[in-house]
């Protein structure tokens, strides 16, 4: 199976260079500026009322949360091949980001975390897990809905909730601004590269 290599992929190509760079930057600490900012901020508007609704929102992001979304997907949505295409996007941007995590082991914040956890930081599984999954429900939406008010709405609110279950990855203090950028990142990357294969498959049984 070939993907060509074309305008059509450009997404792909930036998203994974900007986060090599991005990565490049957080291991030679060369963004600790910004993260130590950022973080400078969070730590100023901490009240009790937004730290319970960031809860409620990391655990939308949740592992769990998205397995039990898919699972009523299952049972609602007719068409098999679309279930299977989502339970397979879940499976394999979750490997992919335990895969790099392991593998640059960067350590979580320190003495700010409002929540347990475990794992590497960098990252962000939750950022990247989310916008895979959250953001293929927008690709589904934009290609499947025909109005376009509702198709607009739908995206919007696919791409906010992903940027502000990663924003609460932050809030939490269980990941640095970079985790979640770079989660962020990797994720488009490896959507696109997900739309791209799943296309080129398509194409390719029509021949």
């Amino acid at each position: 199976m070939n993907i060509k290599l074309n305008k059509k992929n450009i997404v792909t190509y930036i998203s994974l260079l900007l986060f090599l760079i991005l990565t490049i930057l957080v291991f030679t600490n060369n963004f600790s500026y910004i993260d130590d900012k950022i973080e400078s901020f969070i730590l100023s508007i901490r009240n009790k009322n937004l730290t319970d609704t960031m809860n409620t929102i990391t655990n939308i992001g949740s592992a769990y949360s998205l397995i039990v979304i898919t699972i009523l997907l299952l049972f609602f949505l007719k068409n098999k091949k679309t279930c299977l295409l989502i339970t397979l996007n879940l499976i394999f941007s979750f490997l992919s980001s335990q895969i790099v995590k392991f593998i640059l082991q960067r350590e979580r914040p320190i003495n700010i975390g409002l929540v347990s956890t475990s794992g590497y930081s960098y990252p962000s599984g939750h950022s990247m897990v989310s916008m895979a999954y959250f953001g293929f429900m927008a690709y589904l939406i934009y290609k499947n809905i025909s109005n376009v008010f509702l198709k607009i709405i739908f995206i919007m609110l696919f791409i906010l909730l992903s940027i502000v279950i990663g924003f609460s990855r932050i809030y939490l203090g269980v990941h640095y601004f970079s985790d979640v950028l770079g989660g962020f990142l990797l994720s488009i990357f490896y959507l696109s590269l997900f739309i791209n294969i799943n296309n080129t498959r398509i194409n390719e049984e029509r021949k």
